[in-house]
């Protein structure tokens, strides 16, 4: 069967693609590995009558004109907002708001995103017949942020704010989950996309909006297809002709949109000798930065000594921009620091639905975890090491918690690749850093969803506007195939 576009992932991107595909008329599949879709907006039981999501709490938002137009609240997504984000030392505490009262430098922050995500569209325009490979020129003027990619996170809060705990705050709170440095050039980007804080958690679960999006995908007349997986995109005189499955089966495609980070897409999908040098080396070139481990816990009761305000947020442990640093010393070396950036989610707080009742659902987040230690692979032995990190973490905020844990499970980079085939479990599809955001990312005169290939797209964590948005790389990818498609530039 001939479709107009067939989509690789059934993640947020896949599937908001996919709705705005088939809601033009046109004829499209979506291609899951997994047994259903969602990609990382997934919410699994870990022990009985405990459930959180395994990779993240929440996502970068879904702009606003995106969730109208697929119809999410009636389809029953709802986010829970944190009023506030928490920095918990030994003998004091830093609180964030993270909505109405705010510091000006989130303010800035989140209008130079949307400002960027603008920008963004200006791609969707059809793509002339005559541009050859990397032959699009990207647009003169600058884009939105630009002025901070030579500047680092330090540098930048040290002119913005006074006091030293909010600064380190501030610091937590960009590269919540990453490995980052925050004295590197470049490492103010990260406030585009901040790692906790910024959307709000899914109420009962991320996987509602995963339902959320297949529904209006299908309603659409998009099919999805699961437990299926492509093993190669398929050409002909240099344009994508569709896919082959790994058990064989080829699906005829005039547009191929993949999900799949950079390297997964044109160094998986692609025969070696299929690539121009320009596209492997750059594909090769792109540097992942794989920094997130998360661990799920089943409490017996929900921790004391805080108030529910500062529980219903993200708790940031003894933030310090010198640890930091060090932990991303270690994370460059394949090595654990034995503190490195630890979040706490009282995720039952706010949805009393993860768990039962009297009881707690928490999730830890570490930062500057590397995918490939020093020392060999990981094994059983180094994610308990991990487990012990991470539960320290949590004792010196809430002493005596170790008691009430019914149950842990430890979910390191290389289990995030597994499930999610993303590579080094690098959750960010790449680098946050001045030559692989904004316009140069992810290519380094081409901006947009196109590819060097023609009919063949990409809308996933490597694309431009994923870091700082769901939802709208796919949209942004879909709007390009589609205004191709009617150009009559895909036959």
């Amino acid at each position: 069967m001939r479709y107009d576009a067939a989509i690789i992932g059934a993640g947020a991107d896949g599937l908001a693609a996919a709705a705005t595909l088939a809601g033009r008329g046109l004829k499209t599949i979506v291609i899951e590995r997994n047994e259903k879709p969602g990609g990382r907006c997934a919410t699994r039981e870990f022990h009985p009558g405990f459930r959180a999501a395994p990779f993240c709490d929440e996502l970068a938002p879904i702009p606003a004109e995106i969730f109208w137009n697929l119809d999410l609240g009636r389809r029953g997504v709802t986010f829970l907002l944190a009023p506030q984000s928490t920095a918990v030392w030994p003998d004091r505490q830093s609180v964030l708001a993270l909505g109405a009262g705010r510091p000006a430098v989130l303010d800035q922050s989140v209008s130079l995103a949307r400002a960027a995500l603008r920008r963004a569209h200006v791609d969707e325009a059809p793509a002339h017949k005559s541009m050859a490979l990397f032959g699009g020129s990207p647009p003169q003027k600058p884009w939105p942020g630009e002025e901070w990619t030579t500047s680092s996170l330090s540098e930048l809060l040290a002119s913005k704010v006074d006091s030293l705990d909010l600064s380190a705050h501030l610091t937590a709170h960009a590269l919540g989950g990453r490995a980052a440095h925050p004295d590197l050039a470049g490492s103010a980007l990260h406030l585009l996309a901040p790692g906790v804080g910024g959307a709000g958690i899914v109420a009962g679960g991320l996987h509602r909006l995963a339902d959320a999006l297949a529904s209006a995908a299908m309603d659409a007349g998009a099919e999805i297809s699961c437990g299926l997986e492509v093993a190669e995109i398929r050409r002909s005189d240099n344009r994508a002709t569709g896919v082959s499955l790994a058990d064989g089966t080829q699906i005829e495609a005039r547009a191929v949109l993949s999900t799949l980070d950079l390297k997964r897409t044109f160094l998986s999908l692609f025969p070696w000798n299929a690539l121009p040098p320009d596209v492997s080396q750059r594909a090769a070139a792109f540097r992942m930065a794989a920094g997130t481990a998360r661990i799920l816990l089943a409490l017996a009761k929900p921790p004391r000594g805080m108030s529910q305000s500062i529980l219903w947020g993200p708790i940031h442990v003894a933030p310090d921009s010198k640890i930091t640093g060090a932990a991303y010393a270690a994370w460059r070396s394949g090595m654990l620091h034995e503190t490195p950036p630890t979040i706490l989610r009282l995720i039952s707080a706010t949805d009393l639905g993860l768990c039962p009742r009297g009881t707690a659902t928490m999730t830890i987040t570490l930062g500057c975890i590397p995918a490939r230690l020093f020392d060999g692979p990981w094994t059983h032995e180094k994610r308990d090491a991990l487990g012990r990190i991470a539960l320290a973490a949590v004792e010196s905020v809430f002493p005596g918690i170790s008691a009430d844990v019914l149950a842990a499970e430890i979910i390191a980079p290389p289990d995030i690749e597994e499930a999610l085939g993303i590579t080094d479990g690098d959750l960010w599809g790449g680098e946050i850093a001045s030559d692989q955001m904004l316009g140069f990312r992810p290519w380094l005169d081409r901006i947009g969803p196109r590819t060097p290939f023609a009919g063949v797209y990409l809308a996933g964590p490597s694309s431009a506007v994923a870091p700082f948005a769901t939802c709208a790389a796919g949209v942004i990818a879909a709007n390009a195939i589609a205004a191709d498609l009617k150009a009559g530039h895909l036959r």
